[in-house]
């Protein structure tokens, strides 16, 4: 009798342990600080980072010599900037670029089914 009860506390403490990794599994993920810094929710970046929140950034950094635009707001570069783009209505997902560096949507070569904004 005492060997069962021993076996179905086993159970319990593993059916028990289970449940609590899964409904920690289940918890809504909460944004968190990159690196301790603080978090720019609307541009999904480090606010250090946020070439949006902190304009100086852009010319602090510089040129990207590869894409000829500011490093800061290079997503070819740093495509976790993307978030950011897409935040700031600036996103042209038929080229994967932002709209505002976009040469072919520039140059009125829209996507198919993209319309150009203020039309």
């Amino acid at each position: 009798m005492l060997k069962q009860i021993i076996i179905g506390l086993i159970f319990i403490g593993i059916g028990a342990g289970g449940a609590v990794l899964y409904l920690q599994n289940q918890a809504p993920k909460q944004e968190v600080h990159v690196h301790g810094a603080e978090y720019c929710s609307k541009h999904k970046i480090a606010e250090s980072e946020c070439p949006w929140c902190d304009k100086s950034l852009i010319k602090k950094m510089g040129m990207c010599p590869g894409h000829k635009v500011p490093e800061a707001l290079c997503s070819r570069c740093n495509s976790d900037l993307i978030p950011g783009f897409k935040a700031e209505n600036d996103w042209c997902a038929g080229h994967d670029l932002p709209e505002s560096q976009c040469d072919l949507c520039k140059a009125g070569q829209y996507p198919p089914g993209e319309v150009p904004k203020g039309s």
